[in-house]
């Protein structure tokens, strides 16, 4: 990423059209399902049973899906923080620990040492998508691209605050609801989201949380990265492809969030930090 940037913070709720098709696949198809589960899920070293329904599998480190990436073949994951990140933390958040949110699937169990909890990707996820080629990558109309004022094809609707200057990363606390979404092809959600470069060459880091049927199945309010380092030719959702280092242990990308906020009630916060890592040019840490 280049270090001129743009921190965007999405504050409203984004209610987006999708396509999603389920399909019968031909056999040729089905083996590309297989191919792609295979890839995607990494061998475990203990698998955990979530109260949702899902697996999250403990993959040791040395399987970081990081590896897939070319330029990652011979990297060391920095498994703790360096250099200015080490002054930031909760406290600059001033965030109650009791508000910050959890994710259910602990009270199953841990995953061990050197190993990072990897939620399972399954024929079903896979089926949700457009097409195999499109699992895990952003609709075209998902993309959140600016229209001219007199545009009548308004489906993206959303809410920014927006930060000019160089940045070598941000913080945010997030407030996590489950909005009603009417449509499986619709979702919302709210993120910190960082942008540089040109519409046409974008790079962007996306956190936050969605509730988002069509990728998932429900309508759980779920933990999720989109990242893009070309304007959204390539990349991907949470580690459906190779483009950033998670190493938490306690919380899995994709994987519902346990508690979410109520009016008038309780309220639920994810403290986010994103920074530029020293380790590797260009690369960001979450």
């Amino acid at each position: 990423m280049i270090n001129q940037m743009v921190v965007t913070f999405v504050l409203g709720i984004l209610i987006i059209p999708a396509i999603v098709i389920n399909g019968e696949f031909s056999d040729t198809h089905d083996a590309k399902i297989d191919l792609l589960l295979k890839k995607l899920n990494k061998p475990a070293v203990k698998s955990i049973k979530s109260p949702y329904g899902g697996i999250i599998d403990c993959v040791h480190m040395k399987n970081h899906p990081i590896y897939d990436h070319p330029l990652f073949k011979n990297h060391t994951i920095q498994m703790k923080p360096s250099g200015d990140h080490d002054k930031w933390n909760n406290d600059t958040l001033n965030i109650d620990d009791e508000s910050i949110v959890t994710q259910l699937w602990t009270i199953n169990g841990k995953c061990p040492q050197n190993t990072i909890p990897i939620r399972r990707t399954t024929r079903e996820d896979i089926l949700r998508a457009e097409s195999i080629e499109s699992y895990g990558k952003k609709y075209p109309n998902n993309i959140p691209l600016r229209k001219p004022a007199n545009s009548t094809n308004e489906i993206h609707e959303y809410a920014t605050l927006r930060v000019n200057g160089i940045f070598r990363g941000a913080e945010a606390v997030i407030n996590v609801w489950k909005p009603y979404v009417q449509m499986p092809r619709e979702f919302s959600l709210a993120q910190m989201w960082l942008v540089a470069g040109p519409p046409s060459n974008l790079n962007t880091i996306e956190f936050g949380w969605q509730v988002y049927p069509g990728r998932y199945g429900d309508d759980n309010a779920r933990f999720f990265v989109y990242w893009t380092a070309d304007g959204y030719r390539s990349g991907c959702y949470n580690l459906d492809c190779p483009g950033f280092v998670p190493v938490n242990q306690a919380y899995v990308l994709g994987e519902p969030i346990g508690h979410v906020s109520t009016l008038g009630g309780q309220q639920y916060e994810i403290p986010t930090t994103i920074w530029k890592a020293n380790i590797i040019q260009n690369s960001f840490r979450i």
